[in-house]
Order: C-alpha cells, then structure tokens, then sequence
C-alpha cells in the first residue's frame, strides 16, 4: 500500500423519514465525511480516505448509527498518485 494512497466512496444510507435530519448531523460531526443531501430519510453521503480499511471502518461506523435502517455502496474510486495523501 503506498504512502500516497486516496479513496472517495459515496453510500446512500437509508434512515426512517424521521430520523433523516438527526441522523445526517451527526454523520456532519465524523471526520472524514459529509453528507450532501438529504430527502424523506435518504442520505448521500461520500468518504475520504487514506486506506480501504478505512473506507470499510466508515462504512461500520455509519451501519452502527441509531436511526440508520442501511447503507449501499454506490461509488469509489483510488487514487495512488504522489502528492495524493489527505493531510
């Protein structure tokens, strides 16, 4: 694994309607990611990451979030190129 590793994965994580709003603020307070939108429970949400354990570490995490009912991959992409590394 190199030193200049960088991962971006998005997930749609499925909440109850209810829980929508709660459940993206306190994905907003983890590091490394972001929600993007947020509709009727739906949340797009990407990560970013200097590994795939990490990647696979947000993943877990946002599965053990109260409130959260799943969460689907939908997109990564590596990028191994010098000067790539997340400060």
């Amino acid at each position: 694994m190199a030193d200049s590793e960088y991962h971006v994965a998005s997930y749609v994580v499925n909440t109850r309607p209810e829980d929508g709003a709660r459940v993206a603020e306190r994905i907003n307070r983890m590091p490394g990611l972001e929600v993007h939108a947020e509709q009727q429970g739906k949340l797009v949400v990407t990560a970013e990451a200097r590994n795939v354990r990490e990647l696979a570490e947000f993943a877990t995490s946002l599965e053990d979030l109260g409130g959260v009912i799943s969460v689907a991959p939908v997109y990564h992409q590596y990028d191994n190129a010098p000067g790539a590394i997340i400060q």
